[in-house]
């Protein structure tokens, strides 16, 4: 036995170092191990019915309504070749100011030298100012305004330059001919004179401007009518009869002929202006103005 032990003894010892491959996991081990895991913590509530968090908020549920509209087809589209209505535009209002102005009426010319012209001829001002006079209806000051307004323009052409003055024989106060002539001034405060053909250097031009209250317009409009009316029906013989003698315009806007009752409009004098009569042809007298001639209703100078 005492040898047997010491044999045991005297043995040598050994040590075993693990290889770096049986260091590393067995990978189906952990595979099982996972699939588990995954049965017992989440697959098992949900197939046993068991909640493992809070339920949904009360607020969050869909509603009936929300249901219903969700479920809701969606609005039909329209036709095709079906036109939308389109939206009537605002009608424009009955009642407003209003401005009305006849033609412009050359009253002075001048040459470079500033002498006076005493055939100053045709300016081709009118589709430049008429316009713009028109619109002195939105001018603050002419609100409720009832009368005329004689506006002047003194048109240089040298320097090119338009300026407003005011006119003579005004109906309206001063102080809304005033804020008138201010709106004016305004108005062609931009205009250019580059394309308007002109003979001389400087141009003196009168315009008036018949200023009708809102509800007054309508009325005048029918007095002119009225007036047209009469015209047409003046006779129609051709036989002329030398006249002499003065007469005054009694019509708001007189319009003078070229020819009785089919004419040409040649002139349009407004009312208080001073004709002398040359002709007479029925219902038509044969006036003369500043040098030009025509024919007028003997309603518009009260024959």
């Amino acid at each position: 036995m005492a040898k047997a032990d010491m044999a045991k003894r005297q043995r040598p010892l050994t040590v075993d170092i693990p290889r770096p491959g049986d260091e590393q996991p067995v990978w189906s081990r952990v595979g099982v191990i996972a699939l588990v895991g995954f049965v017992v913590g989440v697959a098992w509530p949900k197939l046993a019915g068991v909640r493992i968090g809070p339920s949904v908020p009360g607020d969050l549920k869909p509603t009936a309504e929300t249901a219903a509209a969700a479920a809701a087809p969606p609005p039909a589209a329209a036709a095709p070749g079906t036109a939308e209505p389109e939206a009537k535009p605002p009608e424009p209002a009955q009642n407003q100011q209003q401005v009305v102005v006849g033609p412009g009426r050359i009253t002075r010319c001048s040459d470079k030298k500033n002498k006076k012209i005493e055939d100053c001829g045709e300016l081709q001002f009118d589709p430049i100012a008429l316009p713009r006079l028109k619109e002195l209806a939105q001018c603050p000051a002419a609100l409720g305004a009832d009368g005329k307004l004689p506006i002047g323009f003194e048109l240089n052409f040298e320097k090119k330059e338009v300026q407003v003055v005011k006119g003579k024989k005004t109906s309206l106060p001063a102080s809304t001919v005033s804020g008138i002539l201010q709106c004016a001034a305004r108005e062609f405060s931009n205009v250019s004179l580059e394309e308007v053909p002109h003979k001389y250097r400087r141009y003196s031009l009168v315009y008036t401007a018949t200023f009708h209250p809102p509800g007054a317009a309508a009325e005048a409009a029918k007095t002119e009518a009225g007036g047209e009316e009469q015209e047409r029906a003046a006779g129609t013989t051709t036989s002329e009869t030398a006249v002499s003698g003065l007469a005054t315009v009694s019509w708001d806007t007189a319009l003078v002929r070229g020819a009785p009752k089919e004419g040409d409009v040649v002139m349009r004098l407004v009312r208080g202006t001073r004709v002398k009569l040359i002709g007479r042809q029925n219902d038509w007298y044969k006036v003369e103005h500043r040098g030009k001639t025509g024919w007028m209703y003997r309603g518009a100078i009260g024959l």
